[in-house]
């Protein structure tokens, strides 16, 4: 579930360049848009027969099971009615009632409705546009462990929204979410070793995380991954796993990769061009952390 780039209300347009920067955070922070429940122990009957009929379909009897759990104060059954009033499943779709349940449940530490809250205020959609709010939301959501949260928040820091401007407070945030697996937060990394960003520039380091966001499927990442088997720059050279990697990012829609895969294709054996298709054809993405 995206948070789109609504006007913003009760502040002074950002300018342009902020504009597109919030875009790029919002859109790379996804909202939590699951309802939360499948798999909880001990869960309430009731609480479990509105998960069975969201599950099938049946939104009306999940939001009558739910709604007494939510006024009752159960910060699941909050987190989901907040959910189904975003996405208008059983329910007229309203933003702002979406935003008031997850208020009700964010207060009472449910880590997705905080993080949902802290991209609402980030992009002003469903409540006035505050920076200072949306990161207070966000570090709840981020010291919670989950990782969308600890990306956005290092990107807070990157751009300097609702914070001062601190590339090494970025990296710190940014390197949990990479750590769980997060394949932006991995790409994020590389760069920042990479060119010094935040951290000492260490192109081992750069290299590893272009990796490890390139086995999780990050089509840019697999283009660094590749040329850098092509170059050996930290790492050894080996033309038929650049080809691989390219190959891969090729085949994702990358232009770039699929000039550079080009112009190694031509200056390969044919046996080592038929090698590297086969890996390419075999290859399947790492699954990130569930961490959310």
């Amino acid at each position: 579930m995206q948070i789109h780039n609504h006007s913003f209300r009760g502040v002074q347009a950002p300018r342009r360049g902020l504009t597109i920067a919030l875009r790029t955070l919002c859109l790379a922070a996804l909202t939590a848009g699951a309802v939360s429940g499948a798999g909880v122990p001990n869960a309430r009957a009731d609480f479990q027969a509105g998960w069975v009929a969201y599950e099938r379909g049946d939104f009306l009897t999940a939001y009558n099971e739910w709604q007494p759990l939510a006024e009752k104060g159960e910060t699941r059954a909050q987190f989901n009615i907040g959910v189904m009033y975003d996405e208008g499943k059983g329910l007229t779709q309203d933003r702002s009632k979406a935003i008031e349940w997850w208020t009700k449940a964010a207060k009472n530490g449910d880590a997705q409705a905080q993080h949902n809250l802290g991209l609402a205020y980030l992009a002003g959609t469903g409540v006035g546009q505050d920076y200072a709010e949306a990161v207070s939301w966000l570090k709840r959501a981020a010291g919670s462990g989950l990782i969308r949260s600890q990306y956005a928040l290092g990107r807070m820091y990157d751009y300097g929204f609702g914070v001062e401007k601190n590339e090494a407070e970025a990296a710190k945030w940014i390197r949990m979410a990479a750590d769980q697996g997060f394949d932006k937060a991995q790409y994020n990394m590389g760069k920042r070793y990479r060119d010094g960003i935040g951290v000492t520039k260490d192109k081992d380091a750069a290299t590893k995380w272009f990796m490890a966001a390139a086995e999780r499927g990050h089509v840019r990442a697999q283009h660094y991954t590749g040329l850098r088997y092509l170059s050996g720059d930290g790492v050894k050279k080996d033309a038929i796993a650049a080809l691989m990697w390219l190959t891969l990012s090729a085949r994702a829609g990358d232009r770039a990769a699929a000039k550079d895969r080009e112009n190694l294709v031509s200056r390969l054996p044919r046996a080592d061009r038929q090698q590297a298709e086969s890996l390419a054809d075999k290859w399947r993405p790492k699954q990130a952390s569930a961490g959310g």
